[in-house]
C-alpha cells in the first residue's frame, strides 16, 4: 500500500511537471512566432496591384465566394485542381477591380441598373447565364427556365441575396467589354496606311544577291570576352528578361506495392470465391465488394477480357473465375449470364489479290494467283507470313492479314457472307471475289451471337502500411544523414539513387518536371528553403521526395552564366558579320566578279518574286533589313553588304514592279482596322498589367 501511495505521489509530480513544460512551450512558441508582438505580426499581404496592397483575408473571402458560386452551379465542392482555377479567377478579379476599375471610372464607363436588368432578364442575356441555362437536349438557351429560377429565388431571402451577389459578379465582365469597345472604336487606319499596305502586299522585286553564311568562318577563330557578352546583354535587355525563379535537385523514394502486398490482395479475393458463387444478386454483391469500376457489364465475345476469351469453350453461367492480375487490379469474374445477342461477331485474316485492270484476262490471272496461294497454305505455309509477303492490302498485311473482330455489317457483302457462313474456324478453300479483288480468308474466330454478362470484384493493389513505412524510413534516413550538397550527392550515390534536377521553378507553380503536382515542394522552395540546405521528407502520395535548393534567379535581366551559350553565339555572329562586311565592302565589279574574288564560300542566287511584306530571302533565311534595303534601291544598283540572321548579303535590284494605283483602298483599310481591333484586347490587358505593376505573392500562403 505504501508503494502505491509513493507511485501516486511521484506520478502526480511528473504529470504536473509535464503540464508546466507544455504550457511554457506553448507560450514560448507564441512569443517567438511571426505573429508575436516581439517580432511584429506576420505579413498578411498577398500581393500588390496598382500600388494597393491586397490583404490575405480580402483575397480568401473572394476565393470563398467563387467557391460557393461553383458549388451552387455544379452541385458539388470543387476538387484541388478546380480550387487552383478558382484562386486564379479570384486573383484576376482583383486585378480587374483594383487596376481596371480606376480606368473605367476615369473613362466614365459604368453599368447601370437598367443595363444589369437587361443582362439577366432582358433581351441581351449575359453569355454566362446563357451557358448555365442552356437546355442539354436542344443546346438552346432556355429563357423561361431562367425566369422561373429567378422567381423561385426571390421567395427566399437567402437565395435572393445570393442571386444579387451573382448579378454583381457579372458587372466587371461587362465593364471590360464596354471599355475595350471604346478603345476598339479609336482604332482606325488612314488612307495612306492602307495604300502602303496595298503596295507592300503587291510590290514585287526581281533581284540577284551574293550570300556568304557565317559558318564559313570557324567559331574557334573568334575570341569573345565576358565584358563583350555582358555588353550584348545590356544592349538587348528586352530579349533577356527573366522572372524570379529557383532551382533544386531531388531524389525520389517510390512507394510501390511489394510482392507481399500483391499476394495479400490475391488471397483476399480467393476468400470471396465461395460467397460470390452463391450471391443472390451478382450486381449488388459486386458493387459492394469492388474497389474499381466497372463491376457489372454486358460484353460481346470480342470485348471480353483476354483471360475469358481464351477459355470460351468452358465458360458456364455461375462460374467464378480468378483472381487474375489485370493491370493494377486483381479481379474476380463471375459469369452472371450467357445469352444470344442481336449481332453476330467473327474474326478473320485475309490475303488480298488485286487485278491490274478490270478485264476478264486480268481477273483470271488474279484468281489463278489466289488459287496458288490457297494451295500453298493448304500445304502448310504460315498464313501470317504469306499475308505479309503477298497481300495487296497493306493495312492488314503488316499484321499478318488480321482484321480483328467485326460484325456482319462492317465488311463488303461477299466477304461478310463467306465469313459468317462458316461454321468452324479455318481456311476457306476458295477465293472470294469482291470489288477490291480476290480474298483468301482464314476464319480465326467462328461467328457467334453470344453475349456475356460479367459481375466483377476488383481490388486495386496499393502499398500496405508496412511498405509505405519502409519507403518513408529510407527517405527519412537519407534526409537525416544529409546536411549539405556534398552529403546529398554522396548519400545518393551510397543509396544508388538517381539525382534529378528542376530549374526555372516559379513561386506560383504547382508542378515540377518529372514529379507532377508538387505544390508543397514549391512552397518550401520559396518560403523556407536556403541554397544548399536539405529539406525534410515530402509526401507526394505515391512517392517520398527529399530536395535541396541549388540556385536562384532574381527578376530582371538574366545573368550571363544562365544565357552564356546563346549570347556567345550572337556575339560570335556579330564579329563574323563585321569581318565578312569588311571583306565584301572591299570588293568591286559585278556580283559574279565579287563572288569569284571572295572564293568558293560565296554563292549567287536570283529570285523574281520577292515581296516587300516578306520576312525572309530564299536560300538566305530571315532577312527583313535586306528586303527593306532592296526595295529602297534603284534598278541595277548594288547594295552595301547587309547582315542577316545567318550571314551577309550583297544585293542587286534587277527590276521593281509596283502595283498600279487603285481608286479605292477601303478593303485594305478595313483589313488593317480589323487587325488592330483584334489585337486591342490583348494590348489593353498587357498595358494595364504593366501599368499596375502587379506583384503576386500568393506563394506565401498556398
Amino acid at each position: 500500500m505504501a508503494l502505491m501511495n509513493t507511485l501516486r505521489n511521484k506520478l502526480g509530480t511528473v504529470v504536473v511537471t509535464m503540464i508546466a513544460i507544455s504550457i511554457l512551450a506553448f507560450v514560448l512558441t507564441d512569443l517567438l512566432s511571426n505573429n508575436s508582438v516581439f517580432f511584429g505580426a506576420r505579413d498578411k499581404t498577398v500581393g500588390e496591384i496598382a500600388g494597393e496592397e491586397v490583404d490575405i483575408d480580402e483575397y480568401r473571402n473572394l476565393v470563398e465566394k467563387f467557391k460557393i458560386n461553383y458549388r451552387n452551379q455544379f452541385g458539388r465542392s470543387p476538387n484541388e485542381a478546380e480550387m487552383r482555377s478558382i484562386r486564379d479567377q479570384a486573383w484576376q478579379y482583383l486585378i480587374i477591380e483594383k487596376a481596371f476599375t480606376k480606368l473605367y471610372n476615369e473613362a466614365g464607363v459604368e453599368v447601370g441598373a437598367e443595363e444589369l436588368y437587361d443582362m439577366v432578364q432582358g433581351n441581351n442575356i449575359s453569355p454566362e447565364l446563357q451557358q448555365i441555362f442552356t437546355n442539354p437536349q436542344t443546346g438552346q438557351f432556355d429563357k423561361l427556365r431562367l425566369q422561373q429560377t429567378i422567381a423561385q429565388m426571390a421567395e427566399n431571402p437567402e437565395d435572393r441575396a445570393r442571386w444579387i451577389e451573382f448579378e454583381q459578379s457579372l458587372i466587371p465582365g461587362r465593364l471590360r467589354i464596354k471599355y475595350e469597345n471604346l478603345l476598339v472604336k479609336t482604332s482606325f487606319a488612314t488612307t495612306p496606311e492602307a495604300e502602303r499596305e496595298y503596295k507592300e502586299q503587291n510590290s514585287v522585286a526581281e533581284a540577284k544577291y551574293l550570300y556568304v553564311p557565317f559558318f564559313v568562318i570557324p567559331d574557334s577563330t573568334i575570341e569573345v570576352s565576358d565584358s563583350e557578352l555582358e555588353d550584348y546583354i545590356s544592349r538587348h535587355k528586352d530579349e533577356y528578361k527573366v522572372d524570379w525563379s529557383r532551382s533544386l535537385k531531388y531524389v525520389v523514394f517510390p512507394v510501390v506495392p511489394s510482392s507481399e502486398d500483391s499476394l495479400a490482395y490475391r488471397d483476399e479475393l480467393r476468400g470471396l470465391i465461395d460467397e460470390f458463387k452463391v450471391a443472390d444478386n451478382d450486381s449488388v454483391y459486386a458493387s459492394v465488394m469492388t474497389e474499381e469500376d466497372p463491376y457489372y457489364q454486358d460484353y460481346a465475345i470480342h470485348e471480353l477480357p483476354d483471360v475469358l476469351r481464351s477459355n470460351l469453350n468452358i465458360l458456364k453461367e455461375g462460374d467464378v473465375i480468378g483472381p487474375y492480375l489485370d493491370g493494377g487490379d486483381y479481379v474476380l469474374f463471375k459469369i452472371s449470364a450467357i445469352k444470344e445477342g442481336d449481332k453476330a461477331y467473327a474474326r478473320a485474316s485475309h490475303i488480298l489479290v488485286k487485278w491490274s485492270e478490270d478485264t476478264p484476262e486480268a481477273k483470271a490471272k488474279a484468281r489463278n494467283k489466289a488459287l496458288a496461294i490457297i494451295r500453298e497454305l493448304q500445304a502448310g505455309a504460315d498464313f501470317a507470313e504469306v499475308a505479309k509477303d503477298k497481300s495487296d492490302d497493306g493495312g492488314s498485311a503488316i499484321n499478318g492479314g488480321d482484321l480483328g473482330w467485326f460484325d456482319e455489317d462492317r465488311m463488303v457483302e461477299p466477304f461478310s457472307k463467306a465469313v459468317f457462313g462458316a461454321t468452324t474456324e479455318g481456311l476457306i478453300a476458295r477465293p472470294v471475289e469482291s470489288e477490291f479483288g480476290y480474298h483468301i480468308i482464314n476464319v480465326t474466330g467462328a461467328p457467334r451471337r453470344t453475349r456475356y454478362t460479367l459481375a466483377m470484384v476488383r481490388k486495386l493493389i496499393v502499398p500496405s502500411d508496412e511498405t509505405r513505412n519502409e519507403a518513408y524510413r529510407k527517405a527519412d534516413y537519407f534526409a537525416g544523414t544529409t546536411k549539405d550538397m556534398e552529403d546529398f550527392e554522396a548519400n545518393a550515390k551510397r543509396d544508388s539513387l538517381l539525382i534529378r534536377e528542376a530549374e526555372d521553378i516559379g513561386p506560383n507553380d504547382y508542378n515540377i518536371p518529372q514529379l507532377g503536382e508538387a505544390r508543397q515542394i514549391v512552397s518550401w522552395l520559396f518560403n523556407t528553403a536556403d541554397e544548399g540546405v536539405v529539406s525534410d521528407v515530402f509526401d507526394l502520395n505515391d512517392k517520398y521526395v527529399v530536395a535541396v535548393m541549388t540556385g536562384e534567379v532574381e527578376e530582371g535581366t538574366a545573368d550571363l552564366e544562365d544565357v552564356r551559350l546563346e549570347v556567345e553565339k550572337k556575339v560570335i555572329d556579330e564579329k563574323k558579320a563585321a569581318q565578312l562586311i569588311e571583306r565584301l565592302a572591299a570588293l568591286s565589279g559585278t556580283l559574279e566578279e565579287r563572288a569569284k574574288e571572295f572564293g568558293d564560300d560565296a554563292s549567287i542566287y536570283e529570285n523574281s518574286d520577292i515581296k516587300l511584306s516578306a520576312y525572309s530571302l530564299p536560300s538566305v533565311g530571315t532577312a527583313p533589313e535586306a528586303i527593306g534595303t532592296l526595295f529602297a534601291m534603284q534598278n541595277e544598283a548594288i547594295s552595301k553588304p547587309v547582315k542577316t540572321e545567318n550571314g551577309v548579303v550583297v544585293l542587286k535590284l534587277l527590276s521593281l514592279t509596283e502595283p498600279p494605283e487603285i481608286g479605292d483602298y477601303s478593303l485594305y483599310k478595313a483589313s488593317l482596322e480589323r487587325t488592330l481591333q483584334n489585337r486591342t484586347s490583348f494590348y489593353v490587358n498587357e498595358a494595364i498589367k504593366e501599368w499596375a505593376d502587379i506583384e503576386d505573392e500568393r506563394y506565401k500562403f498556398y
